[in-house]
């Protein structure tokens, strides 16, 4: 075991019979990128009085305690101590390694700063069912330290395996499965290999910031109210840190008996046998929560774009989207992913900072689990639909590209708690102003009902369709109208399989007529957003005559991740002339190429960038491609050029 290569100076679970410790210091190597970025670490809780001198890892062989020879700590041992504790934060030489087996001291979340608590309403001491069995949070990842002091009082325990007799107690497949599995090792070991300790450290930190909610919420009876079950799904000996193995870690996790499941990785594709996993997850009742992705664009990541699947993006402090972030139509919630403290792997009392998707992935499974115990009775579907009900909308806060691409909006715990779209005695929103959302209408309704769809931001439309529907409608009508006109009119009972309504204002009006006094009924609804890419232009034009060159946008700022082509062709022996207008882009980011030939492969005559007009410019050649290409960031006035064609 080295020092200095993020690793605690114990056994962390996997305690060997006969440990010879030898200590070199180097650097600390990388961290991977999974669904997270960026690290810091922290040692928050000072060091403890030990009523016993400290040895190092757990061997009997005094040969191998250089810490400790006839009850004196040696000068060695100081030494030894001090270098690690120079190699990083937060080494314990007294710490000894413990296990979810081990009596659990008094459950303590020291005060670090998560300002994320806030940012997500997480309720404080909350009561919840008395008569409530556990949640389970199954989380799908590379390892989990269990003895993390802010982890083992939640770890899972399965009720019918004995621990340690080689023996598949339960009949389920899995020999000595008493904490989770390990899918890509076949074995019941789902703690972190001790010499890679800064590689698999994902899965700690979010068990962390699962528990540090749960337990604001309901304090020193957390443990009691939810259980995290570790899935390992990434080899010990794996060259890469990618899940390779987590659907099967998500089959594992639901016939287990998770309630939720958390899998804060994904991949751009997805197979029949991978959908048939998510699909048994979500016939037997079990929430998956996923991570958008953390690659800055619009496309879909799997698992999170699977219909049922619970798609998280990233929010930073000002609840805009964070720049790694994904985003898009698949989307379904947002919550924090900047700079998120919380457990870290190298010891049991220790937090590193990390970002991404995949702590708002975390959080939005706590959420989850706390809407489920202070709702037993619902569903998963319902649980999903008050946590995307009770969102807070987010799109005046963004760009105008991100409208209707970050879910419903920005997690708010306090009020999917308080979620009124399934109580019997609560009050229907008559004015829903998310870009994804319900309007249900139940049988304590009475006659006449309306309601009014005006999300923020600009989108194409709004499309609805009917979610489930009990009772007898008889001739019951609904009706359909944009902001100026009736768009549909239907019986309730023949409704088509979607509806839509162009523009950025519905209504939804409902005519009960001779239905009983059972009907209820549930219309989903969300906004289509706009592509914006290729709002002003896109692909490639081709133009043989004289003319002007724009990029379209007008009198509107050009938009973001445009990728437009024009290709001009003279006449044989002549040449093309331009002389720009108007020019404003982002300096150095926002790129107009002009290319000698048809293509990008073609030697470049010009680039222009920048506030400042260009000068003229004349082709070598009769043909000239031009592209026009921009990021993400900041978007301006565009530009103009008029074009002929010239003699040599």
């Amino acid at each position: 075991m080295t020092a200095g290569d993020g690793r605690d100076c114990e056994a962390v679970g996997r305690m060997p019979r006969r440990v010879v410790v030898a200590m070199r210091l180097r650097g600390l190597p990388s961290s991977p990128t999974r669904n997270t970025t960026s690290t810091r670490h922290f040692a928050v809780e000072p060091r403890r009085r030990l009523k016993r001198r400290p040895r190092l890892m757990g061997t009997n062989d005094s040969r191998a305690r250089p810490c400790q020879v006839r009850g004196q700590q040696t000068v060695a041992c100081r030494v030894c101590c001090l270098i690690i504790a120079m190699a990083w934060v937060g080494c314990r030489s007294g710490d000894t390694p413990r296990t979810p087996e081990t009596p659990a001291e008094p459950l303590r979340f020291p005060a670090i700063a998560a300002w994320h608590l806030d940012a997500i309403r997480a309720p404080r001491d909350i009561t919840p069912d008395p008569a409530r069995e556990p949640i389970v949070v199954a989380i799908v990842d590379d390892a989990m330290r269990l003895s993390h002091r802010e982890l083992q009082p939640f770890i899972w325990k399965n009720p019918g395996e004995i621990p340690s007799n080689r023996i598949d107690d339960d009949g389920n497949g899995y020999v000595d499965d008493v904490h989770g599995w390990d899918v890509s090792d076949g074995d019941p070991a789902v703690v972190p290999p001790p010499d890679r300790l800064a590689e698999f450290y994902h899965g700690t930190h979010l068990a962390g910031i699962v528990t540090r909610i749960l337990h604001a919420a309901y304090g020193d009876a957390s443990p009691t109210l939810i259980r995290i079950m570790p899935v390992k799904a990434l080899a010990d000996e794996a060259s890469q840190t990618y899940i390779k193995d987590g659907y099967e870690g998500v089959r594992y996790a639901v016939r287990a008996g998770a309630d939720i499941v958390l899998c804060a990785w994904g991949v751009g594709h997805i197979s029949p046998a991978e959908s048939a996993v998510l699909r048994e997850a979500h016939e037997r009742g079990v929430l998956v929560v996923a991570s958008a992705g953390n690659f800055a664009e619009g496309r879909a990541q799997f698992p999170a774009a699977y219909e049922p699947v619970l798609a998280v993006a990233a929010l930073d402090r000002d609840s805009r989207k964070t720049r790694e972030s994904n985003y898009g139509a698949f989307v379904d919630l947002s919550a924090p992913g900047t700079k998120i403290l919380s457990a870290d792997v190298r010891s049991d009392s220790d937090h590193q900072e990390r970002e991404g998707t995949s702590q708002s992935a975390a959080m939005v499974a706590a959420a989850a689990a706390i809407v489920k115990l202070q709702h037993p009775s619902y569903s998963n579907e319902q649980v999903m639909d008050c946590l995307k009900q009770s969102a807070r909308s987010i799109d005046g806060l963004n760009r105008r590209e991100m409208t209707a691409k970050l879910g419903a909006g920005a997690l708010n715990i306090e009020a999917a708690v308080d979620c009124r779209l399934f109580d019997e005695q609560g009050t229907e929103q008559r004015r829903l102003r998310n870009p994804q959302g319900y309007v249900r209408y139940a049988k304590r309704s009475s006659g006449f009902a309306a309601w009014t769809i005006e999300p923020e931001g600009a989108f194409k439309g709004l499309r609805f369709w009917m979610r489930s529907m009990h009772g007898e409608s008889g001739q019951s009508i609904i009706r359909l109208y944009s902001e100026r006109a009736l768009v549909a009119r239907h019986p309730l009972d023949e409704l088509p399989e979607s509806l839509y309504v162009a523009g950025t204002k519905a209504r939804v009006v409902f005519e009960p007529k001779g239905a009983d006094k059972q009907l209820e009924w549930l219309l989903e609804y969300r906004a289509e957003p706009i592509d914006f890419r290729s709002l002003h232009c896109g692909g490639t034009q081709r133009l043989s005559v004289p003319g002007v060159l724009e990029d379209g946008s007008g009198p509107e700022d050009y938009s973001a991740e445009v990728d437009c082509k024009w290709l001009i062709t003279a006449p044989e022996g002549k040449l093309i002339h331009f002389k720009f207008s108007e020019f404003d882009t982002e300096p150095r980011t926002d790129m107009l190429y002009f290319f000698d030939g048809s293509g990008t492969h073609e030697n470049i005559m010009a680039i222009f960038t920048g506030p400042d007009v260009p000068p003229e410019l004349t082709t070598w050649h009769n043909q000239a491609l031009v592209w026009f290409v921009t990021n993400g960031e900041k978007q301006e006035k565009g530009w103009r050029a008029e074009y002929r064609f010239v003699d040599p």
